[in-house]
């Protein structure tokens, strides 16, 4: 009996009085925590149990685990916080982005990502300059940490296989095993997409065009960046920060749904082709209006850094004439700005016309870092500088197209302007001084986009509420440009109050998902 309640005082002396098992479970809560899973204690208190047991068998592994674990979590804690766990998107965006987004990216962040970050790596120095004791024996309790750690190892594969049939080792549910899995499986489906992607920019476009008859004689269609609609005070945001489009005659849509939450994947899905649910880039808008005899010019702010490397790259280089103003990893250092475009457009309708125009414009917007785009100037404070500038950014947007629409008009010719964003945002670091904009896609608000049509024979400003997507955008341009193709059929007309059905969105795993199903993130 008395050895019994000695051998249990001692398991008891060793949990209270070793200091490092709250040490490594405070590394453990960081670590997990940093990659962008739901938290799970169990999964804490599991790789607390993994790096003890590891520290009595084989030390120096352990510190090695340590070290490559404390790392990988300090460098993507900051993302995690404003991207969540790696996905398709997040590993596209890293294939497509140069360098100087990749800096405003890092400047994004709010300073206490980074101090957490700084933490976690400063504990894992600690841990690191542990001195390494002689080889010791298994204790009981020691067992007992590596039973544990072994039945969390296998609880979702065994979870899965209950529920669904399936058993397999990659569903192992320890943060840090399910992050490299994350990376290396959703890297390689982007390497095989953007390979599929080169061999589709060697095909040519199989459009069938049955009939042209356009309506104007020239068309623009301007591709804006990042604005979620509850910004935009003509499509009923808060602020009074769009002087022109509230007063345009034209016809806005106030329930107007991208296709995606990212640039790629959602312009991607809209301006092509869809076969199943894989993108047709070599049949887009462009190829469609260059197979009616138009003339085509794509205009962009968005960085180039191959000529087929990203989606849009692909689609803007059907045009007849394609120029960027950003270009590979060495942008310009002065950060050209969107007005830049409009000397592009000014030379194109300055020159004599010889077919019907469709003319592109893509703008950088209020892409993130919106300061950057604004110059870190703001009309009115809200909530965090940051916020403000992306307000501001829409007035930017919103000046510009008013320059646009002079340009348009006078050339005394036919007209139709279309603007609509790529995606929104969400808030980050919400209601505090450090609050920001950030890429998501668990909300309504990262679909909800302007979309808006002004036209020279416009009379009155119009909304039309009905919802729109999208996903159905060549139908709107077929029927925009008077360009009738034999795979187009539309089952409804878009410039109406005509019911259009359910709408779906794809997120960043590539799912299609329920719009409506979407919880909101309501502004500040």
């Amino acid at each position: 009996m008395n050895i019994t309640a000695s051998k249990y005082t001692l398991w008891i002396r060793d949990i209270t009085i070793n200091p490092w098992i709250a040490f490594y479970y405070l590394q453990s809560v960081l670590i997990n925590y940093s990659f962008g899973y739901s938290f799970s204690p169990i999964y804490s208190v599991a790789f607390c149990c993994v790096l003890l047991v590891l520290w009595r068998i084989t030390p120096r592994l352990q510190k090695g685990v340590i070290a490559l674990c404390s790392l990988l979590a300090a460098l993507y804690f900051p993302f995690q916080q404003a991207y969540g766990a790696p996905n398709f998107n997040t590993l596209l965006a890293l294939h497509s982005t140069n360098f100087n987004e990749s800096v405003e990216i890092l400047t994004i962040f709010p300073w206490h990502s980074y101090l957490v970050s700084f933490v976690i790596l400063a504990l894992g120095v600690i841990a690191l300059r542990r001195k390494i004791i002689p080889k010791q024996a298994l204790r009981r309790l020691d067992m007992l940490y590596l039973v544990f750690a072994i039945l969390c190892f296998f609880m979702t594969p065994l979870k899965n296989l209950v529920y669904w049939g399936n058993f397999t080792l990659m569903d192992v549910g320890y943060p840090v095993f399910r992050f490299v899995k994350d990376v290396v499986i959703n890297n390689r489906e982007v390497v095989t997409e953007k390979a599929h992607m080169l061999e589709l920019a060697k095909m040519k476009d199989n459009w069938t065009v049955l009939g042209v008859k356009p309506r104007y004689q020239n068309y623009v269609v301007v591709i804006g960046e990042s604005a979620r609609r509850d910004a935009l005070g003509a499509f009923g945001g808060q602020w009074n920060n769009t002087p022109f489009a509230s007063s345009v005659k034209g016809t806005l849509f106030t329930d107007f749904v991208s296709s995606s939450a990212s640039t790629q994947t959602s312009l991607g899905h809209s301006l092509s082709r869809v076969s199943g649910d894989t993108p047709e880039y070599q049949n887009n808008f462009v190829t469609l209006a260059n197979r009616a005899g138009f003339q085509t010019w794509w205009f962009s702010n968005q960085g180039q850094i191959g000529e087929y490397d990203t989606a849009i790259a692909s689609i803007a280089k059907r045009a007849d004439d394609v120029q960027f103003l950003r270009k590979g990893y060495y942008e310009d250092e002065n950060n050209p700005r969107d007005e830049a475009l409009l000397q592009m457009t000014q030379q194109v309708l300055a020159a004599p016309r010889k077919e019907t125009r469709l003319i592109v414009l893509h703008l950088m917007g209020s892409h993130p870092q919106a300061c950057e785009r604004t110059q870190g100037k703001y009309a009115e404070f809200v909530q965090s500088k940051e916020t403000s500038c992306y307000i501001y950014s829409i007035t930017q947007t919103d000046a510009l197209l008013k320059q646009l629409y002079q340009q348009l008009q006078n050339t005394g010719e036919t007209f139709s302007m279309v603007y609509f964003s790529d995606h929104g945002l969400t808030y980050k670091a919400r209601l505090t001084g450090g609050q920001y904009m950030a890429h998501g896609d668990a909300y309504q608000q990262n679909y909800q986009v302007p979309f808006m049509i002004m036209s020279s024979d416009d009379t009155e400003h119009r909304l039309i509420n009905a919802r729109r997507s999208a996903n159905d955008f060549l139908d709107f341009f077929s029927a925009w440009t008077g360009i009738q193709a034999k795979e187009l059929t539309p089952s409804y007309l878009f410039v109406s109050e005509q019911d259009a059905g359910k709408s779906w969105v794809t997120n960043f795993k590539l799912q299609k998902v329920d719009y409506d199903q979407l919880p909101d993130d309501l502004h500040p």
